[in-house]
């Protein structure tokens, strides 16, 4: 997993720090509250970014990526996102067919046939799974094990150099401009 930093200039700190100074916590709350809304919008941009090449349901993705906030006193937020790999059924357009599944994992590739599978509910969360039965020594078996079926990680498309640079990038704009509405925010509330 990548990991990605966010820096503000020292000048714009102290100029920050300098001019909450006669409020309390006036600098720490400003920058918690800036920090807890660039990442949440760095989730959106790690959705966006997933589904350019992929049909993943955003839902699914999202549920992946898990915020830690900042507070007045920890002044870290990260966005992590972390999990097994994604259900066929969490891919828009996945849907039974008379031969089996028809699925749509990649954008570019277009729709591909999975003969023998069907969709079934999962009987530990009532989900709906694409599922095949199991093969052994070559031979599709005629009852159980059944085998639940996944797609690729969303972290992989996350991890490759040119999108660590966008998810970078954007999350410094963001923050830099979420950083000046919380001090005005905080200024404007004294004033």
């Amino acid at each position: 997993m990548g990991f990605a930093q966010v820096k503000l200039s020292e000048s714009d700190l102290n100029d920050a720090k300098r001019a909450l100074i006669g409020i309390e916590n006036g600098f720490p709350r400003a920058f918690a509250r800036a920090l807890n809304k660039s990442v949440a919008g760095v989730r959106t941009d790690m959705v966006s970014l997933a589904r350019e090449d992929y049909n993943f349901k955003a839902a699914a993705v999202r549920k992946r990526i898990s915020i830690h906030k900042a507070y007045v006193s920890r002044l870290t937020a990260k966005a992590v996102s972390v999990g097994p790999g994604v259900h066929l059924t969490d891919f828009v357009g996945t849907r039974q067919t008379n031969t089996g599944l028809s699925v749509d994992v990649k954008k570019s590739t277009g729709r591909k046939a999975i003969r023998h599978g069907f969709l079934n509910k999962s009987p530990k969360s009532g989900k709906l799974l694409a599922m095949r039965r199991a093969t052994v020594n070559g031979r599709r078996v005629p009852r159980y094990p059944i085998e639940t079926l996944y797609g690729p990680h969303p972290e992989v498309v996350y991890n490759t150099g040119p999108n660590w640079a966008k998810l970078q990038k954007s999350a410094d704009e963001r923050l830099n401009k979420n950083f000046a509405h919380e001090i005005d925010v905080l200024l404007k509330g004294v004033a």
